[in-house]
């Protein structure tokens, strides 16, 4: 069953307290929560609320934590006060939990929120048990000393002007001694406390007796008769004072809480491992993502491979036909004139159909020779990845080439309009490598039943950036979906040949490379809008 929690949070942001409530919640706590963001609403609920714990924000705009822990003295409550902060430096910690705070949370960290509470809940039950335990004390001893032993709390009870201390029964058996084992004085305790401790304990008395704490608290060791140690919580306070305000007598209460160390322990241990487990997991990843998209970029390269291919098979042929119809037709004038059959007019008939098949020898070479400069220029760079200085429309023209076969055989019409001029010092194969992701996305997903496909690339160059803006008129992408666009492996046709990795590259390449941005807009049936917008010069690695 869930754990009534009556929650007074001082908090000014509705967000924060909202994923707070939640943590609690699904913790199994059963939160009824009063949210206050100044010390009058704050001393307004203490006065007409009955609460469990206060958790509050280090730093309000009106209000802060030192304020609310005054207003809780003030009040005369004893209440868990557990600050939540999203920035608390270690300082102001130590400052916080000398005024009175129980513990704090960091708000990025908020898993550990309820193990806290639910110990400065049963450490406020502690607190409370105590009290009316050293209440009865004050009635008689006997009443006292068998509702404290009879909890199981070990009790010293400091005589400061004799120096005499009584430590219970229960106090020795917990450490395996019988009490006359322990000198019953002050020493007689500090003598089996942890070195390691014990200036800690020393310190936490000097404070409390500086009045610097509330109330006497230590966590520290005890060495026990078998020579084990064991973890104990000590809290304690003055019960009696002489007419001057000295200090008279001292109750402490002495807890065996080596199984939540323990526990704290085994949980610490268990969180490296933890972080060991991901860290190694995530370079696992890393390494394998790197790889994935290595083998992007070379189908990306196999593509354009195939596309060239495809696109000098064209002009090549027409140059075997010409060549072939160039020859047929020599020899036919050859034989005319061996034979004295050549007239004028068929020699001069003859030679315009050369200079015919000549021209298109020419024309469908420049064609070819065009086609493999664009495909050996996109295919240095994009396999070099060589830095250089650059003509962005032609980096942009020479993948449009590339991709030529692809395009045609789409239907689509791709508009080049970048002026010359606009240069970069960059990458130009990691450039070309987004247009050609850029443009066969489009091809593979932007215009599944359009007539009309149309593809625009525009780009200017201003104030050290050079700005461009993909456009497509296709189908465009639904609202909800265009969050994840840029996410790994998100595709819209799995098990159909998309790897969903085109503008994840594109993604990365303009942040990790170009130190850019990249901003998509689409509507449906809309076509999509892409703005890229790069320093003119890339910042160098250092």
């Amino acid at each position: 069953m869930a754990t009534p929690l009556a929650l007074l949070m001082v908090e000014d942001s509705d967000m924060d307290a909202e994923l707070v409530m939640l943590c609690l919640r699904r913790a199994d706590f059963d939160v009824s929560m009063t949210r206050v963001e100044t010390a009058e609403e704050m001393r307004e609920a203490l006065l007409e609320g009955s609460w469990d714990v206060i958790l509050s924000d280090y730093n309000l705009p009106h209000f802060n934590t030192n304020e609310a822990l005054a207003l809780l003295k003030e009040s005369g409550l004893d209440l868990p006060f557990i600050v939540v902060s999203a920035e608390l430096g270690e300082n102001a910690a130590v400052a916080l939990m000398k005024a009175g705070a129980h513990d704090y949370v960091m708000k990025d960290n908020l898993l550990r929120l309820p193990p806290a509470i639910k110990r400065e809940m049963s450490e406020a039950e502690q607190r409370r048990a105590h009290r009316l335990a050293v209440e009865a004390l004050r009635e008689s001893e006997e009443r006292w000393s068998f509702a404290l032993e009879g909890a199981g709390y070990g009790v010293s009870d400091w005589n400061i002007k004799t120096g005499h201390v009584l430590y219970s029964a229960c106090w020795a058996s917990m450490h395996g001694y019988v009490e006359d084992e322990i000198p019953q004085t002050l020493r007689g305790g500090m003598d089996l406390i942890h070195p390691d401790e014990l200036p800690l304990v020393t310190a936490a008395l000097q404070d409390y007796f500086a009045a610097a704490m509330p109330r006497y608290h230590s966590e520290h060791r005890i060495r026990c008769k078998d020579g084990s140690w064991k973890w104990v919580i000590d809290r304690g306070m003055i019960v009696s004072r002489d007419e001057q305000g000295q200090p008279l007598r001292m109750i402490c209460t002495h807890v065996d809480i080596s199984e939540r160390k323990q526990a704290e322990e085994e949980l610490r241990i268990l969180n490296e491992q933890l972080e060991l487990r991901v860290e190694e997991r995530t370079r696992e990843l890393r390494r394998a993502m790197t790889q994935i998209i290595e083998s992007e970029k070379l189908a990306s390269l196999g593509v354009l491979v195939a596309g060239v291919s495809h696109e000098l098979n064209t002009p090549i042929g027409n140059m075997l036909l010409a060549a072939s119809s160039l020859a047929e037709k020599l020899n036919e004038v050859s034989k005319l004139i061996d034979t004295g059959k050549m007239t004028r007019s068929g020699l001069v008939h003859a030679l315009d159909e050369c200079a015919g098949v000549s021209q298109l020898i020419v024309r469908s070479g420049g064609r070819a020779s065009e086609l493999i400069d664009s495909f050996k220029r996109v295919s240095v760079d994009q396999t070099s990845q060589r830095r250089r200085e650059f003509d962005v429309r032609m980096a942009v023209q020479d993948s449009i080439n590339a991709l030529g076969g692809q395009i045609s055989r789409a239907g689509v019409a791709v508009d080049n309009r970048i002026p010359e001029g606009v240069r970069m010092d960059s990458f130009p194969g990691h450039l070309e490598q987004i247009v050609n992701n850029l443009i066969m996305n489009s091809l593979a997903h932007g215009f599944e039943g359009c007539a009309n496909k149309h593809i625009v690339i525009n780009g200017h160059a201003h104030d050290g950036l050079v700005e461009f803006v993909y456009t497509d008129d296709g189908i465009g992408i639904p609202a909800v979906l265009q969050h994840k666009v840029f996410e790994p492996f998100y595709t819209t046709r799995l098990g159909q040949g998309g790897s969903g990795l085109g503008l994840y590259i594109v993604h990365n390449l303009v942040q990790g490379i170009f130190k850019g941005s990249v901003r998509l807009e689409s509507e449906v049936n809309q076509g999509v809008r892409l703005y890229f917008s790069f320093p003119a010069t890339t910042p160098r690695m250092s």
